[in-house]
């Protein structure tokens, strides 16, 4: 009898709790969850799960993973501001950057949390612009 297939929300909430409760082994239940994914033939949901977790990190434990994209390497300065607004806005306790660059925004940045996007991009500017008749 084949077991029961665990639900996204399930296997997020889970695997949050264990990376809160046991930072020290994140690595062990990242690939833990990797593996029951490949072995249950799910692995199409591989970046849904990963922005459950993320959700859940934050609910359980005020820890906010954002992917910023900007158009040149963020500096220190520009780090530590980011993390401080978006630590005071979103009441975080904890702010992950995961940062990019795509020199297409121009100039500015794109900030994405799993719930929300805020987006200072020059591209998004210049494009809202040439939308206005």
């Amino acid at each position: 009898m084949a077991a029961a297939r665990a639900s996204r929300r399930v296997l997020a909430r889970t695997i949050a709790a264990k990376l809160i409760a046991e930072p020290a082994r994140a690595k062990h239940w990242i690939q833990a969850l990797a593996a029951y994914l490949v072995e249950n033939k799910r692995e199409h949901e591989a970046n849904l799960i990963v922005t459950d977790i993320e959700r859940e990190l934050f609910e359980q434990d005020g820890q906010l993973v954002v992917s910023v994209t900007s158009a040149r390497p963020l500096t220190g300065d520009v780090r530590s501001h980011l993390t401080k607004l978006l630590t005071d806005r979103l009441q975080a306790k904890k702010v992950f950057l995961t940062e990019s660059t795509d020199a297409a925004l121009i100039g500015g940045l794109i900030a994405r949390t799993p719930d929300a996007e805020l987006d200072a991009s020059i591209r998004t500017k210049i494009n809202r612009l040439a939308t206005i008749d």
